[in-house]
């Protein structure tokens, strides 16, 4: 009995029954107190943490587009706005046979069918989630599809804004485009030019980078232009509402503890474009193939006029593009989304004598009046011999009258006393081996060799330094940009003085707040008023010289000064050249001409510069043919 009593004084391996006590009450302390950790940091240190999760799986974020702002030219006339459109979504939940309602669907909104099959199969996952099929649907196939609602279930369809653009693919280059932002694009950073947005922060869902700065899926995005360059203030801020859905995406209604964010209208933009001179200079393009036109006013840098030959329909572009309609773009020989005023490079031929010229004439090496060796049409120099563009020579010239015929024997030998080093140097100072800084996208700086390049190239040898005879008419391996040549002439047109080109004028905040933008000067030719002076002399002269070889560029009444150049071209006939400037006496235009693979600048870049300055000092007259191209007008 003893025994007995002793045996239960221990548990279960002889644990005495006190101690089992204080053990069970141990481990009871530790649960509680592991419990009360755990449910602190679940509710307190987690809780924001769990507070998205949980948001994530009920409230649905419908986003509400923000207007875009309107582009207008100098003048207040819209080119560019926004008009409503239709765009169909399917929702997965609510189609029960999805092969039936593909096959409805492709003819009525001409769409392939397997590709269309595709597009639903990929996002068919998010089977809350509203599937856009096609944007711009005309209203004839939505009446069709409100007809056939209930052959058609999980068929929506809602208004949109949707760019417009001017007809022609006049003015392409310059205002750019808007496409739907990409899936990697969403997903990664690269989108950086737009600030985060109020309605983004405001939320607390897991966004991507990109939606953190206000970018969304579906949301669009400039391309190209002015569009692309001024995304940030053109887009506005999108707002959005909140829904409330089930843990399996359906909704159950509006989200009543928050309020909906209503969208901000994107800024509008003045542009320095005048409408009148852009559709005349597209207007002189229209037959050619490739060429560009820059026309800038020298006493801002504001740009009247740019133009890019092959352009592009933005309409088409930002609208419902199929892949075969962009492939075909893409694999267009003349590239016609390359914008040749400030992404193509050309040898610009005889207009960069002058600048040959002005460094002869600031080093004193020659002055108005000197005379070089005769031209009998071509100049032997070592083995080779240079040819003049005039097979039978220009005799006996002075500088001045070298510029006027433009007499490529003379500048061989003005070249060789220059040199090739001062040559190139003289060529940087003026801006040739930079960009300009416009506020465009995508700008190139072009070339300017030196002795080191050709060292390199080449070999070291005295002989390279002979190589300025090319540079010296524009040949050889200089490369420019028409908006360089622009801006060069506008300092030769003025006391020296080049004013960084621009294309914004002034913006206005959705607020009214009117912000004019400020021109700023880029920079100063190297050459005195002496030496511009004798320059100007000679450019009015290539212009109205009766032997001039920018004859076809004389405006009655109206003094126009400039000089023609017709570049080589290793790929087919020569590309010609016109830069020049009226009136001569108080320049208010600047232009820039260059066609490709077609021939002198005299006989056809000049005619095309004289048109654009005519119609520009002779305001008023081309006004109805703008409106035309506003109106939708074929002209």
């Amino acid at each position: 009995m003893e025994r007995l009593r002793d045996s239960n004084e221990f548990i279960g391996g002889f644990i005495p029954r006190k101690q089992r006590a204080k053990i069970l009450i141990g481990f009871l302390g530790i649960s509680i107190l592991v419990l009360s950790l755990r449910l602190f940091s679940l509710q307190v240190m987690k809780a924001s943490y769990y507070k998205r999760i949980s948001d994530e799986n009920r409230i649905r974020l419908v986003p509400l587009q923000a207007p875009r702002g309107i582009i207008t030219d100098q003048n207040g006339r819209v080119i560019t706005f926004n008009r409503p459109s239709y765009t169909v979504f399917l929702i997965p939940y609510e189609v029960k046979n999805l092969d039936f309602v593909a096959e409805r669907l492709a003819p009525l909104l001409n769409l392939d069918l397997s590709t269309l099959k595709e597009r639903l199969k990929a996002n068919w996952s998010r089977r809350y989630e509203p599937i856009k099929l096609k944007k711009d649907v005309d209203f004839k196939t939505i009446c069709v599809i409100e007809e056939q609602n209930q052959d058609l279930p999980g068929v929506i369809y809602q208004v949109e804004q949707i760019r417009r653009y001017p007809d022609c693919g006049w003015a392409g280059h310059v205002l750019g485009y808007v496409r739907e932002l990409s899936k990697e694009e969403l997903s990664s950073d690269s989108v950086s030019s737009a600030e985060k947005s109020d309605f983004s922060e405001s939320t607390s869902l897991k966004l991507s980078p990109a939606e953190r700065r206000g970018y969304r899926p579906g949301g669009y995005i400039g391309r190209k232009g002015v569009e692309k360059q001024y995304d940030d203030l053109l887009r506005g801020k999108e707002g959005g509402t909140f829904l409330e859905i089930t843990a399996a995406g359906k909704i159950i209604g509006p989200l009543e503890d928050r309020e909906p964010d209503l969208p901000v209208k994107g800024t509008d933009i003045k542009l320095t474009l005048d409408l009148d001179l852009q559709v005349e200079a597209e207007s002189a393009l229209m037959n050619y193939e490739s060429a560009a036109v820059v026309a800038i006013d020298p006493a801002n840098g504001e740009i009247l006029a740019l133009v890019s030959k092959p352009g592009f329909d933005a309409n088409l572009l930002a609208g419902a593009l199929s892949s075969a309609e962009w492939n075909e773009i893409l694999q267009n020989p003349l590239h016609p989304l390359l914008s040749r005023t400030v992404q193509a490079t050309y040898a610009p031929g005889s207009t960069l004598k002058l600048l040959t010229a002005a460094i002869a004439l600031e080093s004193g090496i020659a002055n108005k009046n000197t005379y070089l060796a005769p031209c009998n049409g071509s100049y032997r120099f070592g083995r080779r011999t240079f040819r003049c563009w005039r097979p039978e020579g220009h005799g006996r010239l002075n500088l001045v009258d070298a510029i006027i015929h433009s007499c490529d024997v003379y500048f061989y030998q003005l070249g060789l006393k220059v040199g090739l080093e001062e040559w190139c140097r003289y060529a940087k100072l003026c801006g040739f081996a930079e960009k300009v800084g416009v506020d465009l996208p995508d700008e190139v700086k072009g070339f300017v060799p030196s002795l080191e390049y050709y060292n390199k190239k080449y070999g070291k040898g005295e002989w390279v330094k002979n190589l300025v005879i090319n540079l010296s008419i524009g040949q050889g391996e200089i490369l420019v940009t028409p908006l360089q040549m622009a801006s060069f002439y506008c300092g030769l047109a003025t006391d020296g003085t080049i004013y960084r080109p621009h294309i914004l004028k002034e913006i206005t905040s959705p607020d009214g707040r009117v912000s004019i933008a400020q021109s700023e000067v880029w920079r100063h030719l190297p050459f005195s008023s002496a030496t511009l002076g004798v320059l100007k002399e000679a450019m009015v002269g290539v212009v109205n010289d009766k032997d001039g070889t920018g004859v076809l560029a004389q405006i009655p009444d109206v003094t126009v000064a400039g000089k023609t150049g017709t570049a080589q071209n290793p790929h087919g006939e020569d590309h010609a050249w016109f830069v020049g400037y009226a009136p001569a006496k108080d320049p208010k235009i600047v232009v820039a001409v260059v066609m490709e693979n077609i021939g002198h600048g005299g006989t056809f870049a000049a005619p095309v510069a004289k048109r654009i300055i005519d119609k520009y000092l002779k305001r008023g007259i081309v006004a109805e043919r703008a409106d035309s191209v506003l109106a939708g007008d074929t002209p």
